[in-house]
């Protein structure tokens, strides 16, 4: 098979995931990089970049990079899109694409999967330090014990085959 065959099944495979919105209608004007979350920690961040990159058939390097991982999922380039591509479907399936195609999500979140598994919580509950350097917990503010949220066991089980990851 050759590598322009390759490309253009891939580029269709992405098309066919993201639905109704049509990437190759952005004409770049970078619109939903300017509301973007993730590029106002991240300057190399660029929604517009990935889809101009995935429209080319680079969606192997986009991969590869790792990067896509950095997108928050806010929403906010599709708002501001003008053509109702929405960038960040582009990015929702090039996360689905790398786990498909066996490219390792970032240590970190296969982390908080794992603790999402466990706990049903992204990190442990945690006391704070006060200015007095006392530290504090839910039960001395009186606040409630946190619940684990409804049907966890559904969303272990996905999160389980999402991530690969073994319950013990």
């Amino acid at each position: 098979m050759t590598t322009e065959v390759f490309t253009t099944r891939i580029v269709e495979e992405l098309k066919n995931i993201i639905g109704v919105h049509k990437p190759e209608f952005c004409y770049q004007c970078a619109k939903c990089t300017s509301g973007c979350t993730a590029n106002k920690v991240f300057s190399e961040y660029r929604p517009h970049e990935f889809v101009a990159l995935a429209n080319m058939g680079y969606v192997e390097e986009i991969l590869k990079s790792g990067v896509i991982w950095a997108c928050t999922e806010c929403w906010k380039c599709g708002q501001y899109c003008p053509q109702e591509v929405a960038p960040v479907e582009v990015i929702i399936a090039l996360k689905n694409l790398s786990i498909i195609k066996g490219y390792a999500p970032p240590k970190a979140l296969v982390e908080m999967t794992k603790n999402v598994i466990e706990k049903g919580l992204i990190q442990d509950i945690n006391q704070v330090m006060t200015k007095d350097f006392e530290f504090i917990d839910r039960d001395s503010l009186g606040l409630p014990p946190l619940e684990e949220p409804p049907q966890m066991d559904k969303h272990r089980n996905i999160l389980s085959k999402f991530f690969g990851v073994v319950m013990k």
